[in-house]
């Protein structure tokens, strides 16, 4: 039948493009008399063709035929709930003209005029919470929203009565609704993700497995009270876009090393690439990158770097980086990762994925993970490889390529700052904070970053006037040790994941790296005198053997994190409740997984705000600083008194200033060496050290002597050389004859402390501070 209305459409100027028409009645006529809309067009006839949008224009229609068309709008797309007022608005009113003006009609008669711009923006977005009630109320299965709100009441830990009450109300879906949606998801995840794969099987994939526990808080150990705590495998994928797979094998060279970790390429690197770069400061080094282009620190604001080990998606700092996007739950099973059979069988969940799809296809699978992820793949690579193995290890296992943790790096390495120069710490945080303050044996992670980037903030700001007024020869103990803390350990574990890994500064990365491991060295520190090692032995004969994971790593670096899995745990515990059985954190892990986020959550939720803002932060720095500008001046009237006591088990030093008894790991490298620095003479010709430098390490050397050593502390570079060779034969030793088990001493026996609160700081008082930090600075020429 040929189509009655046809257009064109008869109103001056019309540029819809459309196919509906309609004829301009009669009774059209007269409704656009009555609503003024006529006054517009009074050339048009009775009779004349119209496009369907001018047409309806001359129709009104009552509310309760708007909420009829809402509601077949809003069925018509179930399964795409939009909850941006904007965005709700433009999609109904494009779906069908004719609802028009009813969102606009909803905000005039529910907001009032006298409400603030911010809660009238809050406003709105409950209005498009009542057009999805009000049509789910006219139809049932208009439920998207509903569903949204019972999905956030179960993770939110409310029963079922109260899930079945607020469904009553109109609010949510069932109890029973709920949980089949969850269920069907956890059913569909193997078969999704499997799929998922296959149809991207030609990227690289980088792997987390790491250990969750479902304890919501921070507790002391106790005697009395068992532990309830469920623990869960967690394997998750991050896509590398823009990197194809690469082969175990190419060019007949394996991604393997055939020696595992080769300590003489590492002392090779060290003497040969790194000689005399460990002899500077980090500060100075920073510098020189930053001189020479390889570096761009203006990508991060300070409160970013603060907040880099808080994975909360709540908080409004860098929320777009703690979205996961390119990232896929692979499985998550009830499983301690305390041994080697733990991780065999939790690898089995990528491995059983392979089988069916083929997608690793004798191709790499790097594994980013921390201690005992890098200690048991390694031990199970170790005996894959071992002709006599006592141990049955799956071929596919020889996939797999243990990638140091760029985050735990970072998280340890800061940590035992703290506690090693705890005395230190202490008197700086009740100089800034109060005297009443308890600064706990071993904070959380966002106080550890504060106070160690108040440290070195602080320091900046007096950094040049402190180190004229000491020279370049002064080898005080004290002097030397604070120096070293504040000038190269502080920045290197601030930097090397916030600043390096992140923007992708490979060998600024890789360089930093070897030098944290340098600190762990002297510190004694488990597991990480010994991880970073096999991480260097790695990079280094992928780039000796050309092999192409080198470059993939170089290029792609900022993939290879361990960030991906602690933001997964993160989201699971604050979407399960305390007493939650295993079955329900699994499927609400999978929720998490497919729907990769909570709309209602992200619409509604309130973002948390970094406690201190950076003016604030500023004024925390300069009372740093007064704090540090005071312990020099100590420091430099005490010169020469701190001294080393010698026995026959270690070396301490008794620290004049400070009045604590430390031994050398506290100390500069040189003091953990067979030849300690010499108090005031040159460490090689061993005269008076009247001119040239004092090192980083603590050694001190005329120029003309530092020269003889071709620029470089022979003392602190042998110290480093045996220090390489002795925990790699412990490592190599560990993975092919060591327990099959975390021993006490590769586990993390001290607990995070409680309690812990945000202290006021008043902000008013910053010119007196800045006023009192000018005329410190001008008195350290008395001193």
């Amino acid at each position: 039948m040929v189509q009655k209305n046809h257009g064109p459409c008869s109103v001056q100027n019309c540029n819809n493009q459309v196919t509906r028409f309609r004829q301009f009645t009669s009774l059209a006529y007269e409704k656009a008399q009555k609503k003024g809309i006529y006054e517009a067009h009074t050339y048009l006839r009775i009779g004349q063709q119209l496009c369907h949008s001018h047409y309806m224009k001359s129709k009104s229609y009552s509310f309760a035929e708007q909420v009829t068309m809402l509601t077949k709008v809003l069925y018509e797309r179930r399964g795409n709930l939009e909850l941006n007022p904007t965005h709700f608005k433009q999609m109904i009113e494009k779906a069908d003209p004719r609802l028009q003006g009813l969102f606009d009609k909803l905000v005039k008669a529910l907001v009032p005029d006298n409400r603030s711009a911010y809660n009238k923006v809050e406003a709105r977005k409950t209005i498009v919470s009542l057009c999805y009630i009000m049509a789910g109320m006219r139809n049932k299965f208009v439920n998207d929203f509903k569903l949204e709100v019972g999905l956030y009441l179960s993770a939110s830990g409310a029963t079922r009565a109260a899930i079945d009450t607020m469904n009553s109300i109109g609010f949510s879906a069932c109890y029973t609704t709920v949980n089949n949606f969850k269920r069907k998801i956890a059913n569909e995840h193997p078969l999704n993700i499997r799929k998922f794969l296959s149809e991207h099987s030609d990227h690289l994939y980088v792997y987390n497995l790491d250990d969750y526990h479902d304890i919501h808080e921070k507790r002391r150990p106790d005697t009395v009270t068992l532990s309830t705590a469920k623990h869960m495998a967690t394997c998750i994928c991050k896509q590398v876009s823009g990197c194809a797979p690469i082969p175990i094998i190419f060019n007949n060279v394996s991604v393997h090393n055939p020696v595992n970790i080769d300590a003489s390429n590492i002392c090779f690197r060290l003497i040969q690439e790194y000689h005399g770069i460990f002899d500077i400061a980090y500060t100075n080094r920073k510098k020189q990158w930053l001189t020479n282009g390889q570096l761009a620190t203006d990508t991060f604001d300070q409160i970013e770097l603060l907040t880099v080990h808080c994975y909360y998606d709540a908080i409004a700092e860098r929320k777009e980086e703690r979205s996961m996007k390119g990232v896929r739950l692979i499985g998550f099973q009830e499983k301690n990762l305390h041994s080697l059979n733990d991780y065999i069988t939790a690898l089995q969940m990528i491995l059983d994925i392979d089988k069916d799809t083929g997608y690793l296809q004798n191709h790499i699978a790097p594994l980013v993970a921390d201690w005992p992820g890098q200690l048991f793949v390694r031990k199970a690579i170790t005996n894959l490889h071992k002709v006599d193995s006592q141990y049955s290890i799956p071929a596919g296992i020889n996939s797999f390529i243990p990638i140091l943790g760029p985050l735990h790096v970072s998280l340890n390495s800061r940590e035992h700052v703290l506690i090693v120069y705890y005395t230190f710490f202490q008197k700086l945080f009740h100089f800034v904070f109060g005297k009443r303050k308890v600064l706990a044996k071993k904070p959380k992670p966002w106080r550890i970053n504060l106070l160690l980037d108040l440290a070195y903030n602080g320091w900046c700001k007096i950094r040049d006037t402190i180190l004229t007024k000491f020279g370049s020869t002064c080898k005080d103990i004290e002097y030397r040790m604070v120096i070293d803390l504040l000038d190269n350990i502080i920045p290197a574990t601030l930097d090397v994941y916030s600043i390096l890994f992140r923007s992708g500064s490979f060998n600024e990365y890789i360089e930093t790296i070897f030098q944290i491991w340098t600190f762990a060295l002297r510190w004694k520190r488990h597991n990480y005198n010994k991880a970073p090692l096999a991480f260097l032995s790695d990079i280094f004969y992928w780039q000796d053997t050309n092999h192409p994971f080198a470059e993939a790593v170089k290029l792609f670096l900022v993939n290879f994190n361990d960030y991906y899995v602690e933001n997964m745990h993160s989201k699971i515990r604050s979407q399960t409740p305390v007493n939650s059985n295993v079955d329900n954190i699994i499927k609400q892990a999978y929720v998490i997984d497919e729907r990769n986020h909570c709309e209602l959550k992200d619409t509604f939720q309130k973002t948390k705000a970094y406690p201190y803002k950076p003016s604030l932060l500023n004024i925390l720095a300069e009372k740093t600083s007064l704090f540090l500008l005071d312990y020099f001046q100590r420091i430099y009237k005490n010169c020469g008194k701190s001294k080393l006591c010698k026995s026959k088990k270690k070396i301490q030093c008794q620290l004049a200033t400070l009045g604590e008894t430390v031994d050398t790991k506290c100390l500069p490298t040189g003091y953990s060496t067979n030849m300690p620095p010499l108090p005031d003479s040159c460490d090689h010709c061993r005269k008076k050290l009247d001119d040239g430098e004092v090192l980083i390490c603590g050694h001190g050397y005329h120029f003309e002597c530092y020269q003889m050593m071709e620029y470089g502390c022979r003392h602190c570079e042998e110290y480093y050389k045996r220090g390489i060779y002795s925990n790699v034969n412990s490592f190599l030793d560990r993975l092919e004859k060591g327990p099959n088990v975390l021993t006490s001493d590769e586990q993390d026996k001290t607990p995070t402390e409680e309690n812990e609160t945000v202290e006021e700081v008043e902000a008013n008082g910053s010119q007196e501070v800045h006023a009192e930090l000018l005329i410190a600075l001008i008195h350290v020429n008395t001193w």
